[in-house]
Parts: structure tokens; C-alpha cells; sequence
């Protein structure tokens, strides 16, 4: 029986297709000078930073500017990610970024979701919601206008809140108006926070109401971080292989998702950017099963934290709990 996954940590512009790539490039008289698609938005093996891994974005950045390029490409991503076989994903991006050619973010916004809704009607096997990201060198005023439009299309298309960017530009005490916000909206919110350098931004985030955190890594350094993870039952929405190619953690068996499952951390693994990082949900199973010795028990268990940790209303949570549970793999 084909394995069902769950994506919660997927960013919309770093997964985009080779195909949708080439044809909003020639939309635009984008010049590849003499690279492939894949060399202009992959990474390769040999990344050696986060700042290199970052300029794979540059290219995805021009294209995603228009309704139209938003739209195809969100339905684009649910249909492959629907034959891959997963059943539920959250898509992440910030509005602010797809504005310079005059879109305002409402439009951003609303263009994502009809990509999605066409998406899952195309391909019904999955359910898709999206995650507006505020950002870490954003404005403060655009990071509350994101919000803003997320609690006004919360449970229209909208799951949940982030904040993506580069952490540690703005120590993270500065954003906690900005989630108590969000909290007293009830708008469900995941936080990028130890995915290198400090667990403290791990213990700020759970502090300010995160169910979710996107990454932490470095809750491996403490083990009062690692207790608070467990006692709260927080997901971790982990992505070894991009982990990897920014050197948030130095090798695979330095990787701290085996340490945390094993503690009983509710780890989940995830794909972060499909493309950039030239990954899918099998082929992180795959290196985490050959690597850290986890079984496909292991894996099932950690698809049921991730449906249990998504951004839905109770009811359709556990209508796809149930439908996983129903539909279960064998090793």
C-alpha cells in the first residue's frame, strides 16, 4: 500500500516545476544565460551556505508577479504533490513579495487560493490550505497588514500565520505584539525559530502560543527546550535534506530529528522548498530511513503528528485522521 504523507513545511517559491519555470520565463524574456532550468533554481550537492542556497529564489522572485503566474503555479504544485501521494500540505508564502508589478497583497492572496482550489479539485486525493508569512526584515506595518488578511480569510482558503527570513536579523522578542495579535485572532501560527544558532527563539515562540515550529534544530542544545517541546506537545516541522545544504546542521548524523523522535518529540519530516532544494516527501523518507535507521512505522507515526498538528477545524482534522488511519501501510 502507497505510504500517505503529509508536507506542513512548504514553501510555494522554492517549488516551483522546471516546466511552469520555463514557461513564466519565457513570458517575461527571462535569459537562463547559457544555465538549465534546474542549475537556476537547484541547488546542488555542494551548497555551501545559506546565502548561496538563498539565490536560487532570485529567479522564482521575477516570476511569481502577476495573478496569473501566482494561480498556475499553486495549482501546478497541489496537482504534483496530489500524484506524489500526499494528502494533506500547507503552502507557505509571504504576500509582500509577489507586489512589484502593482498586485496588492489581497490580490497575492486571493490568487494562491484559487490556484489551490483548482488544484484540489483537479486532484481530490489532497487537501491543501496556505500560510501567509510575515517576515523577519519586513516592516512592521506589512507584517501586521499579513496578518490582518489572514484573519480575514482565515478558513476561506488561509490555514495559518509564519514568520520566514532571516533569523537573528531582529531578535525575536521584537515580533511577540505581532503573535499575541495573532493568538487573540485565533489565527493558528507556526514559527521559524531555531533552525540554526539559538534554542532560545524556540522557547520565545512556544511562549508567545506556536503549536509549531518550523525547524528547530537547535532545541538540541538544551534539554529545558527539549523537555518544554515534549510537555506541550509542539510540532517540529523538520527538513533534514534543506537543513543540510544551508549547514543549519553539519552532517546527517549530526541531525537531531532521530534524537527528538526517540525522546518523544513530535518530529515530522518535510520537503521546505521541493525545488530549490531538489527534494520530495519519498526522497527525505528514503535518506532518513537509510541514515537514522527509522522504519516505516517510525514514518506513519510521524505523518499522524503532522496531520494532528495541521491547521484545520477539528472536524475535517479528524475526518483525515480517520481516512490515514483507515488506509494504513504496512513495513
Amino acid at each position: 500500500m502507497k505510504r500517505l504523507e503529509t508536507d506542513l513545511h512548504l514553501h510555494l517559491d522554492g517549488s516551483l516545476s522546471t516546466d511552469v519555470v520555463r514557461l513564466l520565463a519565457a513570458e517575461i524574456g527571462y535569459d537562463f544565460e547559457g544555465k538549465s532550468v534546474k542549475e537556476s533554481i537547484s541547488v546542488g550537492d555542494d551548497c555551501k551556505s545559506l546565502v548561496e542556497y538563498l539565490k536560487c529564489f532570485d529567479l522564482p522572485a521575477q516570476l511569481l508577479q502577476t495573478e496569473d503566474a501566482l494561480e498556475l503555479a499553486s495549482k501546478d504544485l497541489v496537482i504534483r504533490l496530489a500524484e506524489q501521494g500526499l494528502i494533506y500540505t500547507e503552502i507557505r508564502f509571504a504576500p509582500q513579495l509577489h507586489m512589484r508589478k502593482g498586485l496588492t497583497k489581497e490580490k497575492v492572496v486571493q490568487s494562491v487560493i484559487r490556484g489551490v482550489e483548482k488544484g484540489t479539485k483537479e486532484a481530490p486525493s489532497i487537501q491543501a490550505g496556505i500560510l501567509l508569512c510575515s517576515m523577519v526584515n519586513g516592516s512592521d506595518k506589512e507584517n501586521e497588514e499579513t496578518f490582518d488578511l489572514a484573519g480575514g480569510y482565515l478558513n476561506k482558503g488561509v490555514a495559518g500565520v509564519d514568520i520566514a527570513g532571516p533569523e537573528g536579523m531582529v531578535p525575536m522578542a521584537h515580533f511577540e505584539p505581532l503573535f499575541k495579535k495573532a493568538y487573540q485572532m485565533d489565527i493558528p501560527f507556526t514559527i521559524h525559530a531555531g533552525e540554526c544558532g539559538d534554542c532560545e527563539n524556540i522557547i520565545k515562540a512556544v511562549a508567545y502560543g506556536a503549536k509549531r515550529i518550523g525547524h528547530g534544530c537547535a532545541a538540541i542544545q538544551s534539554e529545558t527546550c527539549m523537555d518544554l517541546l515534549k510537555r506541550e506537545k509542539i510540532i517540529l516541522e523538520m527538513c533534514v535534506i534543506s537543513n543540510l545544504q544551508t549547514k543549519a546542521v553539519p552532517s546527517i548524523k549530526e541531525h537531531p530529528l532521530k534524537a527528538f523522535y526517540d525522546r518523544g518529540i513530535r518530529v515530522t519530516y518535510n520537503t521546505d522548498n521541493t525545488t530549490v532544494s531538489d527534494t520530495s516527501l519519498l526522497k527525505e523518507a528514503e535518506i532518513i530511513k537509510e541514515h537514522m535507521g527509522f522504519t516505516e512505522s517510525d514514518l506513519r507515526q510521524m505523518n499522524r503528528y503532522a496531520l494532528e498538528g495541521a491547521f484545520l477545524k477539528q472536524e475535517e482534522k479528524e475526518k483525515i485522521i480517520a481516512f490515514f488511519d483507515n488506509n494504513n501501510y504496512n513495513e
